[in-house]
């Protein structure tokens, strides 16, 4: 059988299989369906890896970036996610007591990173993570429901509704607390696979968001040294390069001169890489983000080259909307620097 890791669920990012092999995988498990002669395990995992080649192959985008197990059921067409649970149910008809096929599951009863209703997925996870205590996908998919609930809060903050204004500090401290809970599974995940970029990479966003930045850039220093060169390639394909997401968090512990060093990187690296995925030049935001850290680490002259370097690549944008820019990204007036 082509190559395939029952454990890792290669449905990721592309990483290390294309979706030629996925159709392969499939067309195999076909056969092995329909000639119905293995045992009731060999059988069960046919459904399984079916039903995962079907959820890669017809997922509508990837978010690989910030997960392991990418494609959750909102990504699908609902005619496809009941074909899948079929698949996975007949499994667990075979084998009552699969892992891996009640965590695909938990991925199809996710309801997507804008609702707080993960009741249903979790139990699933949780059942998973029982029966496989070192099930390190399972780990991080749990976490994963968690990214982007802080969405909830932003909502709140900008309603109208004295109710929802009522609600905000609530949700604030749901949110806290399932951002710890996110980064206590994902550091699960990574004692089980303590090389894997991508556990590294989803955790420290998650101490990014907790405010936790010195913990946020050793995770990405660590995606960066473990990564493989099909991963970082993934992460390109989302438009936004690991260096820059590093130079950020060294910005916020005031160690300027690597996060100038991660913003160049990132400049340097970038044209080139659009280029070669035939991605628009989009690179502005780390000259403003560099030109900041240069003029907090009090070199002037170069911050003020890279914030004039910002505005001649902006000049269609209006004056106003340009400021605006400009003070959403480095917290401060551009007239301070120019």
């Amino acid at each position: 059988m082509s190559k395939y890791n029952t454990d890792l669920d290669y449905v990721i990012l592309d990483i290390d299989i294309s979706r030629e092999e996925l159709r392969e995988i499939k067309a195999e498990t076909d056969k092995i369906i329909s000639e119905n002669k293995e045992s009731n395990e060999n059988l069960a995992i046919a459904y399984l890896k079916k039903a995962q080649c079907l959820r890669k192959l017809n997922a509508t985008h990837n978010f690989g970036l910030i997960s392991y197990d990418e494609t959750g059921s909102i990504l699908i067409s609902k005619k496809e996610n009941k074909n899948i649970k079929k698949l996975l149910e007949k499994a667990l008809e075979l084998l009552p007591d699969m892992p891996e096929a009640i965590m695909q599951l938990g991925l199809i009863n996710n309801p997507g990173w804008l609702s707080d209703k993960h009741d249903k997925a979790i139990i699933f996870f949780n059942k998973a993570i029982q029966l496989k205590p070192d099930y390190a996908a399972a780990f991080n998919n749990r976490a994963m429901l968690f990214y982007g609930s802080e969405d909830i809060c932003k909502f709140l903050s900008i309603s109208d509704d004295q109710k929802d204004k009522e609600r905000l500090e609530e949700a604030k401290k749901k949110v806290k607390i399932n951002f710890n809970k996110a980064v206590a599974d994902l550091t699960e995940a990574i004692k089980i696979r303590p090389f894997d970029a991508i556990y590294h990479l989803n955790r420290g966003i998650f101490h990014s968001k907790l405010g936790e930045h010195k913990e946020a850039a050793e995770d990405l220093s660590n995606t960066i040294n473990y990564a493989s060169d099909t991963v970082k390639n993934g992460l390109l394909k989302e438009g936004l390069l690991i260096f820059n997401l590093r130079g950020k968090e060294y910005t916020e512990i005031n160690d300027y001169g690597k996060a100038i060093d991660d913003f160049s990187e990132t400049l340097r690296l970038q044209p080139s890489y659009n280029e070669k995925l035939h991605l628009e030049p989009n690179y502005d935001e780390t000259l403003l983000l560099r030109g900041k850290a240069y003029y907090l680490s009090g070199e002037n002259d170069k911050a003020k080259a890279d914030i004039k370097e910002y505005i001649n690549r902006k000049r269609k944008d209006t004056d106003i909307k340009l400021r605006d820019k400009i003070i959403e990204l480095i917290g401060f007036m551009p007239e301070d620097i120019l």
